[in-house]
């Protein structure tokens, strides 16, 4: 019922199928990568840092970490881009709109994990009161 008849919207107002499918699936992958790297930060990064064994391997790790969350950023404005111009603000376009705003959720989380990377404090604490590791603080 509030479909527009396809007879009365002109070629240029109806909303790009192709668009719009490729701002959904850019926007679910993305989001999904998000989380996924949120949750591996929040699982595995502090036993990294408290455990102290291999610095470097967890050095590399949060690197690692930090770049997928910068590429979730880009995809994410990637599938709000797409979905705006797939007909998200016209009628009919609900599809992209769907694109549009998972993308624009995507943005968000990602942001928050790129702020907490560019926050973080990395390793040094780990090694905090004249050098000693900190599990071995901990354990006194």
């Amino acid at each position: 019922m509030t479909e527009p008849d396809s007879a009365s919207v002109s070629p240029e107002e109806r909303p790009s199928r192709a668009l719009a499918v490729g701002a959904v699936s850019v926007a679910a992958v993305s989001f999904a990568l998000a989380v996924l790297t949120w949750l591996a930060w929040l699982l595995v990064r502090p036993r990294l840092l408290v455990s102290g064994v291999y610095p470097l391997v967890a050095e590399v790790f949060v690197l690692v970490l930090g770049a997928l969350w910068f590429l979730a950023l880009l995809a994410g404005v990637l599938a709000v881009v797409l979905g705006r111009l797939g007909g998200g603000k016209r009628p009919g376009g609900d599809l992209a709109r769907t694109g549009s705003l998972l993308g624009g959720l995507t943005v968000v989380v990602a942001l928050a994990g790129t702020i907490a990377f560019t926050v973080s404090p990395g390793l040094l604490p780990a090694y905090g009161d004249g050098g000693r590791p900190l599990n071995s603080i901990l354990t006194r």
